[in-house]
């Protein structure tokens, strides 16, 4: 038997992945080859975790969409929905699996929440949220009008420039200091930088949560502004829109990455390019030992999106083809998102010691921010964060650096309850500013 098979959202597509795990748990645990044998520190899968319980990780979600798919479970069950809604949609378990079966786990997962929404089976606070989300042009449903309020009057703007600064929601309302960060590296550089004049939501909270069509709404719409500027590159100092710039919305308009246009950089690699250059010079010597945390945006889910349609063989398990798919393509294994940029930053920095966590790169360990988790299950997403702090308390660091704002947000809120000796989570961006401004 061969099947047609696409790499897009269709939950149907993955019938082949239901019915192919074996149980094996990879997806539960990191590379067992760079993690060293303490069981705490050695989950990927923060819901598993938290749930201990195999219908909170992948392994469960592949039987339940199996059984969704065969008709033997039905879209109403209230646990099944529970499980798919609970996805921090890290892709550890992708990573994870794809050094045994090489299933599409982390697209799978995504097309079980588009499922259920389709089926009006979305989580209410989603729902709302994305309602005043689309009525406002950002997450928190604020004053569109106050969203460049953070423009200090030393941060100089251009009206045109080959580099445009999609700065994202979170630091544009909430987080001033990471876009106020990355707009003075970026006048102190010289590097001159545009904004969109009315720039909305890039659409984050839409995707993870399995709105999909709203996403790709929200996605025409961000691509024709941005184009219309003529800019060469787009830099974000947010790693989720860095991930939906470059990854997702080629993937849910069926394009590659290459074709978008335009340069997609996080700031890291964009200011990594600078040093590296001559064009920006630390001021003085910092005394700090620090450790850092790796965004799952920002590495394991950035790698550029290359679209794929094709046919795989001995798609019924009684028949012969084991799966084999036509044409080849690359597998997305997680090793080539930005790791190295943000981690060259820090250690370019005099007086920075950098130690890295039992989990690192690839192997990265979730912060509790993403997949709609924080909005719907706090409390889970509140476990996630404690543990990431907790192990970061084990290198000796007194400080997280990480190149996330979503992040750094919930690392910071893990501090007061976890208290092992780091006090202070930073954006890299912030770290280089102060280095190199201050």
């Amino acid at each position: 038997m061969t099947n047609t098979f696409k790499l897009d959202h269709n939950l149907d597509n993955y019938e082949w992945e239901s019915r192919c795990c074996m149980g094996c748990a990879m997806c539960k645990h990191g590379d067992w080859i760079h993690v060293a044998s303490d069981h705490n520190f050695s989950w990927i899968c923060p819901e598993w975790q938290w749930g201990k319980f195999d219908n909170w990780g992948a392994c469960g979600r592949t039987r339940i969409i199996n059984s969704l798919l065969y008709g033997d479970l039905e879209y109403t069950d209230t646990l099944a929905q529970e499980a798919a809604f609970r996805c921090f949609s890290c892709g550890g378990c992708d990573v994870s699996d794809k050094r045994n079966l090489d299933l599409e786990i982390l697209m799978m997962n995504q097309s079980l929440k588009v499922a259920f929404v389709d089926r009006g089976f979305g989580r209410p606070i989603h729902k709302q949220m994305i309602a005043t989300l689309e009525r406002t042009g950002n997450y928190y449903g604020l004053n569109q009008k106050d969203r460049k309020n953070w423009v200090a009057s030393d941060i100089k703007v251009e009206k045109k420039a080959d580099t445009l600064f999609f700065v994202g929601c979170w630091a544009s309302f909430k987080d001033n200091a990471v876009a106020q960060a990355t707009a003075r590296v970026l006048n102190k550089a010289q590097v001159p930088f545009m904004m969109l004049d009315n720039e909305t939501c890039c659409g984050n909270l839409q995707y993870q949560t399995g709105h999909l069509e709203k996403f790709k709404s929200a996605a025409r719409f961000n691509l024709e502004k941005i184009r219309a500027t003529g800019a060469k590159k787009v830099v974000a100092s947010c790693a989720e829109c860095y991930r939906n710039l470059k990854v997702e919305y080629p993937k849910v308009l069926d394009f590659a990455t290459k074709d978008l246009g335009f340069e997609v950089l996080h700031s890291a690699e964009l200011v990594d390019g600078l040093v590296k250059e001559g064009k920006l010079k630390a001021k003085g010597k910092m005394s700090m030992k620090a450790t850092y945390h790796d965004p799952c945006s920002l590495g394991r889910l950035s790698e550029p999106w290359i679209p794929w349609e094709g046919i795989r063989t001995g798609g019924d398990i009684s028949n012969s083809g084991w799966g084999q798919i036509h044409p080849r393509r690359e597998f997305r294994r997680g090793q080539f998102g930005c790791y190295e940029a943000p981690r060259n930053l820090i250690k370019a920095i005099p007086g920075v010691e950098l130690v890295e966590m039992l989990r690192n790169h690839s192997n990265s360990y979730h912060s509790g921010e993403g997949g709609g988790v924080y909005e719907a299950y706090p409390e889970t997403a509140q476990f996630a964060s404690d543990w990431r702090v907790k192990e970061a308390g084990l290198t000796g660091a007194s400080a997280i650096i990480t190149g996330c704002v979503h992040s750094k947000f919930m690392l910071n809120g893990a501090l007061a309850r976890v208290q092992n000796g780091i006090n202070k989570v930073s954006h890299v961006i912030e770290l280089v500013d102060e280095a190199y401004n201050k």
